[in-house]
């Protein structure tokens, strides 16, 4: 549907795009993955129009209608109410009273979806805060009816029910869609395709997120498997090379395996998965049994127009103990976020509260980038609260939060508003605490920062509450969730997702579950195997001591140790056997033995024997060396 030839793009000096191809097919749904900075966004600007490239070509069907949402959106200030701003989208020209109030149906409908309630719809968008406007842009991207979708980040600043709305939306979608995404719950529930932006090209996987990264993990294993068998053939051509080079009579298979390793074409060694970076925080104090505790409370504040918001009424009472898990979840403007500040102590409240004993507080807040000195470099930003680790330990962490060296030393100043927020994360998580209050730390995290963030918290011997939009995240991390709704909290044991089911009242199946029960399926029909595999190779390895792998019809069922084992003593064999051979040969030509004849002839059989033994190894070394490659 959509081809893309020959891309070729540089930014800063560096290849962003190397001859990239890909065909974008009808109806699909890709997760566009990679690492940041490879040029997601990039490829997404190209198709969309937007951006011209260096060199290649972006053929778009006439009757395509792509949409595009960018991660930077630009919401010019105007006094337009909610729906009319999202109406705005539309060409309202030749539409009748009957179709126009169709078209605002449709527009209510959407907006609702994304989290707005009915009467807020005639309020002003000049009221709203950055991630309402952009929720109002995602409705007037959807309001165009596009055949094709680009989604760059679309969950950003969406609560977890908007994020729920978008994922189903988008499974009844009938188009394409082009997905970039850190949600990794999102990837697996929506696209069946995902393509894997790398080293300036695309390359497809059928499938999930979930699905790739074991079939990509498998391919590794495969890739590492092929390139140790194919040193291995190299090591014992060159041995054989060696060992055979000075003879006349072996100079005919000495070339032949000259010119083979000459013409091979080499495998590359897989990138090694000891590159993963490993985030542990530094051990803090054991607190008390209680850590935190609030009584009932209350909290309301006034609005512009001088009206009352209840935030709480009469809820709690509340308590953290030692070693909770929790999530503070809800839809946003529930007062999450509030919460959290009621409990670090920088919001008044009618109610009590107090810190444990020995409780150390560190609290990640979403404005927390405010905080940082302008005038430092970020290297030095980090040193300051990070004095006992070595150089190496802060390159590596400051890695971790997807920093690179040239990175180190820019000001403060000139980093994005992303960066700034993954720099306040790191100060933060290296501080000695036992009590961690973290709100959106995922936010400008991508799924490879996520990973180390989230298996740092799992192995985290304290206790904290986080606010994520992320739900594979609270799902892999909390054992309690405070689910905040109508002023109240409510207290669920286990993770999100438990907690949504006992909500809806249901129990729901997840993509994890799935997974998991596939693998533990197969690890079954290992277990069931390993028994008549080992009997097996038992019994061949009997007959290779006694017969000699020359001799064997079945050799190629040995593993492959075994024919590696087998190989080197074929040729121990195949050197004592023409040193025996040069021997009676040089008999054979002394007149004295033909005095006796019995004689003669025993070493003339002897001589033959030989020969037809050598010529078989010599077939068999052909044969074993050919199938180790």
């Amino acid at each position: 549907m959509i081809t893309i030839s020959g891309l070729n793009h540089s930014f800063k000096g560096r290849k962003i795009f190397d001859g990239l191809d890909w065909s974008i097919k009808k109806n699909k749904k890709y997760g566009l993955v990679g690492p940041n900075g490879t040029g997601k966004t990039t490829l997404l600007e190209a198709v969309s129009g937007l951006l011209e490239t260096e060199s290649g070509s972006v053929l778009v069907p006439k009757k395509i209608v792509i949409g595009y949402l960018s991660q930077d959106l630009k919401f010019d200030q105007t006094q337009r109410s909610i729906v009319e701003e999202a109406l705005s989208a539309l060409s309202s020209t030749g539409l009748d009273e009957y179709e126009l109030e169709g078209v605002k149906f449709q527009a209510e409908k959407i907006l609702m979806g994304l989290g707005f309630e009915k009467k807020q719809l005639e309020e002003k968008t000049s009221t709203l805060s950055g991630g309402w406007k952009m929720r109002i842009e995602l409705a007037k991207l959807l309001l165009k009816e596009p055949n094709v979708l680009l989604l760059d980040e679309p969950t950003n600043h969406l609560d977890i029910q908007s994020i729920e709305w978008i994922e189903n939306y988008l499974n009844n979608f009938n188009g394409t869609v082009v997905l970039v995404s850190h949600d990794k719950y999102l990837l697996d529930r929506m696209i069946d395709t995902v393509a894997e932006l790398e080293n300036g090209r695309i390359k497809e996987w059928k499938g999930n997120y979930s699905h790739y990264i074991v079939e990509k993990e498998e391919q590794k294993q495969i890739q590492l498997s092929t390139f140790k068998n194919q040193q291995k053939k190299i090591q014992e051509t060159e041995r054989f090379i060696e060992r055979f080079r000075a003879k006349n009579t072996k100079a005919t298979q000495v070339q032949s395996r000259v010119k083979m390793l000459e013409k091979m074409e080499l495998i590359e060694a897989p990138e090694s998965n000891n590159k993963k970076i490993k985030l542990k925080f530094p051990e803090a104090p054991r607190s008390g049994r209680v850590v935190y505790e609030i009584s009932e409370f209350s909290k309301e504040y006034k609005t512009a127009e001088n009206n009352i918001n209840v935030v709480f009424e009469n809820a709690g009472p509340l308590k953290i103990e030692r070693g909770d898990k929790i999530a503070l979840a809800g839809k946003n403007g529930e007062g999450k976020t509030t919460l959290a500040k009621m409990i670090v102590g920088i919001e008044k409240f009618s109610g009590e509260s107090d810190l444990g004993h020995n409780v150390e507080l560190a609290y990640y807040a979403q404005s927390q980038a405010d905080n940082l000195n302008l005038e430092n470099t970020l290297y030095n930003e980090f040193v300051q609260v990070s004095p006992h680790f070595s150089d190496t330990q802060i390159r590596s962490i400051l890695g971790s939060f997807l920093f690179n060296e040239d990175d180190l030393e820019k000001k403060v100043k000139v980093l994005s508003g992303g960066e700034k927020s993954r720099l306040s994360l790191s100060k933060m998580l290296v501080s000695p605490s036992n009590f961690l209050l973290l709100d959106e730390p995922t936010n400008h995290l991508d799924i490879q920062s996520r990973e180390i963030l989230l298996e740092a918290l799992k192995n985290y011997s304290g206790t904290f509450l986080v606010i994520s939009h992320d739900r594979y995240f609270i799902d892999q991390l909390v054992n309690k969730v405070w689910y905040v709704e109508d002023g109240v909290v409510e207290t669920y044991l286990g993770n999100y997702s438990d907690c949504i089911n006992k909500i809806n009242g249901k129990d729901e199946v997840q993509v994890e579950d799935i997974v998991k029960e596939i693998k533990e399926i197969k690890e079954v029909k290992v277990k069931e195997n390993k028994k008549e595999k080992a009997e097996r190779r038992n019994r061949l390895y009997r007959e290779l001591k006694e017969k000699g792998i020359e001799n064997m019809d079945n050799w190629k069922e040995l593993t492959e140790n075994q024919l590696s084992n087998a190989l080197r003593e074929l040729e121990k064999k195949i050197a004592d056997s023409e040193i025996s051979k040069s021997e009676i040969e040089k008999q054979l030509h002394d007149p004295e033995l033909f005095k006796d004849q019995d004689e003669a002839v025993q070493k003339t059989k002897e001589f033959d024997d030989l020969n037809s033994n050598l010529l078989l190894m010599y077939k068999r070394w052909d044969d074993l060396t050919e199938h180790l490659n």
